[in-house]
């Protein structure tokens, strides 16, 4: 079986071999995550290709197509930096397993302490309520109350969104920050 199908092979060096394949996938990467959260492309610096070309993508075009995505969620809509680039892989780089174990530490927590306290028929329910509204309370603040985009980050249709926001009673609060 195995020789029927292997007919053909194709042998494709790592990513960090082909240079000029990271910047054409790093374009394709910016203008389809844009589009997907429903803003516009903002671009990238040469000294932010520069940082990327270096890069060996031990991950590969997964790899790459992550820090696309996580240099686009953070950078606000300017053209994504060196800055960018180096913070989304130093963040990838320094998540150890400790931190990981603080935040599942912190997660048992307050699991414990719903379990201690008056016991309820549909506790389940209860507790994953509260971190729908708390995760589309912060999805609505980190889009300025732009519903459509929330929905798109959180891959729900804007109308589940909206019913989702009623259910649990949001209110977006708008901060308007005055710089003189």
């Amino acid at each position: 079986m195995y020789y029927r199908l292997n007919v053909v092979t194709i042998t494709l060096p790592p990513l960090s071999k082909r240079g000029s394949d990271i910047l054409l996938l790093t374009e394709y990467f910016l203008s389809r995550f844009s589009a997907e959260s429903g803003m516009d492309n903002p671009g990238i610096t040469k000294e932010a290709k520069a940082v990327l070309s270096a890069y060996s993508c031990p991950g590969n075009v997964r790899e790459l197509s992550n820090i696309i995505r996580k240099t686009l969620i953070f950078n606000r809509g300017s053209p994504v930096s060196a800055e960018d680039i180096t913070q989304a892989l130093s963040e990838k780089n320094h998540l150890t397993e400790a931190h990981e174990e603080d935040e599942e530490k912190m997660l048992r927590q307050i699991i414990r302490r719903q379990l201690s306290g008056e016991p309820c028929d549909n506790m389940f329910d209860q507790c994953m309520d509260r971190f729908a509204a708390v995760l589309i309370g912060e999805t609505l603040n980190f889009t300025g109350g732009n519903r459509s985009r929330a929905a798109k980050l959180l891959g729900l249709s804007r109308p589940t969104l909206h019913s989702k926001i009623e259910k649990y009673r949001l209110k977006l609060e708008m901060k308007v920050s005055s710089e003189t």
